[in-house]
């Protein structure tokens, strides 16, 4: 899939805001490139998907509650990636 799809994929799933734990392990299956940890908020890691046109809050993991699903740490995030999503490799932004 490439990249600059990722809006387009979400929305025809019925999403255009969020990418749910759900919708983020179909969209793993079909792209494995792109993945990233970034800091969010004071205290916590996000986990989110690289679209190389824009980069949206869209593409940021959400909970069932459409927040931010946020980390403790690097390795929490490496982790659920690694665990939930078979990501192995994704790229760490340390801000």
């Amino acid at each position: 899939m490439p990249e600059d799809e990722i809006t387009q994929w979400l929305v025809k799933r019925g999403r255009t805001k969020d990418l749910s734990i759900e919708l983020a392990k179909e969209l793993a299956v079909e792209s494995r490139l792109g993945w990233f940890v970034v800091p969010h908020g004071h205290k916590g890691y996000a986990i989110g998907k690289v679209n190389l046109k824009k980069l949206s809050s869209r593409h940021v993991l959400t909970g069932d509650d459409g927040r931010v699903l946020t980390f403790a740490s690097v390795d929490e995030a490496t982790a659920f990636l690694r665990d939930e999503l078979k990501i192995l490799a994704p790229h760490v932004f340390n801000c």
